[in-house]
């Protein structure tokens, strides 16, 4: 019985510190893109809560994922209509979100994606579980490193928020985690 309560205890201390790496994930005053420090800090935080919750490791801001995801959220606001439409040969992986009547967040869309895991049902993916949790599933991709989230503002005042993810994820066939 003492052998199990130490292993327990040892087990529980390492869980800590792997909580405390992942509250230690700090995103830097330039962001890279026109989502804010604070805001940033918030949706990477909550992504790496989500993470955390399926044994992933957390997720590091990038700045240069920033700045490309900034490129496309402008490229996709400046249409009149704010389509939301993925890159068609981005070498990340991709979380698209929009909304209006309010000033959305990062923190918005993060959790917006995470909605999705309702809609999951866990496995390998394939076409019957993977497009009603895509963004969900590329949030919390084990093998994901990094990710870097932009934003702006359509002309019908639509807010559109993108995330590029690397290495991507939503590989056919395999389990997010």
């Amino acid at each position: 019985m003492g052998r199990f309560i130490r292993c327990s205890i040892a087990v529980a201390v390492v869980l800590s510190l792997q909580w405390i790496a992942h509250a230690q994930s700090t995103v830097p005053a330039n962001t890279g893109s026109r989502v804010i420090p604070s805001d940033a800090q918030r949706a990477l935080d909550f992504q790496n809560a989500k993470r955390h919750d399926v044994g992933a490791s957390p997720l590091q801001w990038s700045v240069t994922l920033a700045a490309t995801a900034q490129n496309w959220a402008n490229h996709l606001a400046a249409d009149e209509g704010c389509s939301l439409i993925h890159t068609t040969n981005d070498q990340y992986g991709e979380n698209l979100f929009a909304g209006a009547g309010r000033p959305y967040t990062a923190l918005d869309a993060a959790q917006d994606w995470y909605g999705e895991i309702a809609k999951f049902h866990y496995g390998p993916l394939s076409d019957n579980n993977w497009a009603a949790a895509g963004h969900y599933t590329q949030m919390v991709w084990r093998n994901t490193t990094a990710v870097g989230m932009g934003r702006a503002t359509c002309p019908s005042g639509w807010i559109v928020i993108v995330a590029e993810y690397d290495p991507p994820g939503n590989y056919m066939g395999q389990k997010p985690y």
